[in-house]
């Protein structure tokens, strides 16, 4: 997120028409991510990076069939919701 020099931040109701577009492309990226950067051992982490830790176990199905919703706890669970 960066400042917002041009144009105005949605409404709410204009948000909400995007979300699922949203959630859906963020789990995507994440499992892009993710496969691209797994087997690094020892990164060194430069200035300004973002550094977020998550490792999301999917025992049964398939990431790319929706519903593309989960939920996620700390204690090694998860929900498909």
């Amino acid at each position: 997120m960066g400042l917002l020099s041009q144009g105005s931040p949605l409404s709410w109701e204009e948000t909400k028409r995007h979300a699922d577009h949203v959630r859906r492309h963020g789990i995507l990226q994440f499992l892009h991510i993710y496969h691209a950067v797994k087997d690094r051992h020892k990164d060194v982490l430069k200035w300004g990076d973002e550094v977020i830790f998550n490792l999301v176990y999917l025992q049964t199905g398939n990431y790319q069939d929706p519903p593309y919703r989960f939920k996620i706890c700390f204690c090694g669970q998860y929900e498909r919701g």
